[in-house]
């Protein structure tokens, strides 16, 4: 039997910034990135903005904080480095969940403290796509 699976995800989006540099300031490389203007697939829309971004991919789990721990304990580091990027290429920071809810076993989706401390020092957001399987 499938269980619910979970992906936590740190983007990072700006209109104008060279995704190696955060690659490089940060020193892990990102699950991937686009830059503003690049065509889409094979359709006629174009990105808006430039993105890089982290996940931990799709991860069996009943709780987002498993999840959204792996992506702190990689970001703790460089909160400092992050915060100055982020002034002076003005970024947006975004910690993202998608979650696959199968045979109607929802996950525990309650954000602790520490992620609550680090997305206000990031002036970070939050989103949750909830998927019913």
């Amino acid at each position: 039997m499938e269980k619910t699976n979970i992906m936590a995800e740190f983007i990072i989006t700006g209109d104008h910034f060279e995704p190696s540099l955060i690659t490089e300031r940060l020193g892990f490389n990102p699950t991937g990135w686009y830059v503003k203007g690049e065509k889409v697939g094979h359709k006629e829309l174009y990105r808006k903005e430039t993105c890089w971004f982290w996940d931990t991919g799709y991860q069996e789990s009943y709780d987002i904080n498993h999840q959204l721990n792996e992506v702190l304990l990689l970001l703790e580091p460089h909160i400092e480095t992050l915060k100055t990027l982020k002034m002076k290429h003005h970024l947006n920071f975004l910690f993202s969940f998608s979650i696959r809810v199968l045979n109607n076993e929802t996950p525990a989706i309650t954000i602790e403290q520490k992620a609550i401390h680090t997305a206000y020092e990031l002036n970070a957001e939050f989103d949750l796509d909830l998927y019913i399987m």
